[in-house]
């Protein structure tokens, strides 16, 4: 009888042995960044972000670990959050899917989660029609920010002059970029 106890003691101690990596594997869909913790969803990934007490859940396309080799000059966020409003600009060339960077932008930044309460204006660089704003790096003011979405040899976001510009290799690359520039604004990337 003694045997058979330790028998079946040793049996279910294997058991659990051979069961733990499943218990303990973390869940690829899930995972902290900087103690923000963000999940996997159809379209993206989501954070929660708090304004005070008050949270915030975001969703942006990219994760950030995807995002770690885009560079972005460390004043880009003192400098949007200096002022009360921020134009995003397209090339008017470029398809809808770079506009899709444009409005991750405006819907985390902008006035319609109170988050940050940006004015985030759209427009493009060139005319495209009568109702579509034309603004470029030539339109920085004191009170607006312009952030230039477009193609270039190199995916980063950087400043020229006091124009941002958030830069893609590829239009998906664009919208890579405008996720990295979000997720520095909010701190969850340096």
């Amino acid at each position: 009888m003694k045997e058979r106890t330790i028998l079946i003691i040793a049996a279910i101690v294997l058991l659990l042995a051979a069961l733990s990596p499943l218990v303990m594997e973390k869940n690829p869909k899930e995972y902290n960044y900087n103690d923000f913790k963000l999940q996997k969803t159809p379209t993206g990934w989501v954070t929660w972000a708090y304004k005070g007490e008050q949270p915030y859940l975001l969703q942006l396309r990219h994760g950030p670990k995807t995002l770690e080799n885009i560079s972005i000059d460390k004043n880009i966020r003192d400098l949007v959050l200096s002022k009360p409003s921020l134009a995003t600009t397209v090339d008017s060339n470029l398809t809808s899917r770079a506009v899709i960077g444009a409005m991750d932008i405006a819907n985390i930044l902008g006035r319609r989660l109170g988050l940050y309460g940006i004015q985030v204006i759209g427009a493009t660089t060139e005319f495209a029609n009568e109702g579509t704003y034309v603004i470029n790096c030539n339109d920085v003011q004191k009170n607006m920010n312009v952030a230039v979405l477009r193609l270039g040899e190199k995916t980063e976001i950087k400043l020229e002059e006091e124009c941002i510009i958030i830069q893609g290799e590829t239009e998906e690359d664009i919208n890579r970029a405008a996720d990295r520039f979000v997720y520095n604004i909010l701190e969850v990337m340096p």
